[in-house]
């Protein structure tokens, strides 16, 4: 009988143990679960800052290019690589000038700039303060309505009537107008009024 009830001990001791290691492996395995679901919802809010941080990124890239502008003058008394090279450091030290190329040859400087933090006019009145002068400025407009070398003659006829127009020419392939004008008579809006009269549509792009 002893024996009996010492075995039924043993029994019983050893169930309690197996209850007790149950309970615990439910534990773990609910931490291990808990675990699992706050990791994943770090992993889900750093995959959501991240594409709100692109969204940024992306958003602050359209502003910038929409705020870059470029100009093209036709420069007096840039004749050398020294002056040139003059002029260049003269444009780089205005805030909102991101790039500026001058030739020699041709007397020609382009100007990449930040609309959004420096006007045309200030960059010219830049130039002519400098010592130079602005013998012309060329844009390139891109026209609508050209279907044929017709119009793109039509459209070069209406630029070089101009007065203050140096030269001006139109291509129906790539629908677009260059036009070098003298900048004391005429602007890129003038230039795009006179070809819309013609019943083209030309669009201003600086």
């Amino acid at each position: 009988m002893k024996h009996i009830l010492a075995l039924l001990s043993v029994v019983a001791v050893v169930a309690s143990l197996q209850v007790v290691g149950g309970s615990k492996k439910s534990d773990c395995a609910q931490q291990c679960d808990k675990a699992k679901t706050q990791v994943g919802a770090v992993a889900a809010s750093e995959g959501s800052a991240c594409q709100k941080a692109k969204t940024a990124v992306g958003e602050e890239a359209k502003t910038e290019c929409a705020s870059t502008k470029t100009l093209t003058y036709k420069v007096g008394g840039a004749a050398c690589e020294e002056s040139c090279s003059k002029l260049v450091k003269t444009l780089a030290s205005l805030d909102g000038v991101n790039k500026t190329e001058s030739c020699s040859k041709t007397h020609m400087t382009q100007i990449s700039y930040d609309s959004s933090k420096v006007k045309s006019c200030d960059i010219a009145a830049a130039i002519k303060k400098a010592g130079y002068k602005l013998e012309a400025q060329q844009v390139s407009l891109p026209v609508k309505g050209m279907a044929c070398g017709s119009c793109s003659s039509k459209v070069g006829k209406v630029l070089t009537s101009l007065d203050g127009v140096i030269n001006g020419s139109a291509c129906h392939e790539s629908n677009k107008a260059t036009v070098l004008f003298d900048p004391e008579k005429l602007d890129a809006k003038k230039i795009a009024a006179v070809i819309n009269t013609a019943g083209f549509k030309a669009d201003i792009v600086e």
